[in-house]
């Protein structure tokens, strides 16, 4: 019999490293992936993934299952990611001020010209999941983290709806406007209709 995530937290509470354990594995490599694909960058999900295990151990003895674990577990690791993306504009920003003259545009400075969605870039590439994960970042972001939820990590609208702190119909309509977008971008991108974004 399968001993369920909110079981294995109660236990982890009272000091029992083993049930902590067992959740690690069951969601570490899902949890990376999921991070990885929001901020794209592997080793530095892998340092988020375990920073969101860390404060879940911080946190074991003031847990109260009032939510399933799996959409606790994923609304810090989605905080975490979020901290990054804003981190990382604004290392981004602070970068193209000291990369440009006094007096140019940074907005329409050579370093804002991004070549990574280029058409000829693109198929020079030949992958389309490659295609499909670049494509995914330039939605915004609540339709992404939805998006990447519901599709790669299997979650329920309403787990989603505690993760995004939204009503699920707000997410219900976030996955519709994302798989839109997702469909119109792929289509500019010369892939047609077979995204293997799941409908």
């Amino acid at each position: 019999m399968i001993v369920s995530d909110e079981k294995l937290m109660l236990e982890c509470s009272k000091g029992d490293m083993s049930a902590f354990e067992l959740l690690v594995r069951r969601y570490q490599d899902a949890l990376v992936n999921y991070i990885n694909f929001t901020i794209n960058d592997y080793h530095r999900a892998e340092d988020l993934t375990q920073e969101t295990f860390l404060r879940v151990f911080k946190s074991a003895n003031r847990y109260e299952p009032k939510s399933t674990f799996k959409s606790w577990l994923y609304t810090i690791a989605t905080n975490l990611a979020k901290n990054e993306l804003r981190n990382r504009r604004r290392r981004k920003t602070y970068f193209l001020e000291d990369m440009v003259a006094e007096n140019e545009d940074v907005y329409h400075s050579e370093y804002m010209i991004d070549t990574r969605f280029q058409p000829d870039i693109l198929y020079e590439k030949k992958e389309q999941q490659q295609l499909i994960k670049k494509t995914l970042n330039k939605l915004p972001e609540n339709q992404r983290l939805a998006l990447t939820l519901v599709t790669y990590q299997e979650l329920t609208y309403e787990e989603i709806s505690e993760i995004l702190q939204c009503s699920v119909g707000a997410v219900k309509s976030l996955i519709h406007r994302a798989r839109q977008n997702m469909k119109g971008l792929l289509l500019k991108a010369g892939i047609g209709d077979s995204t293997n974004v799941k409908s």
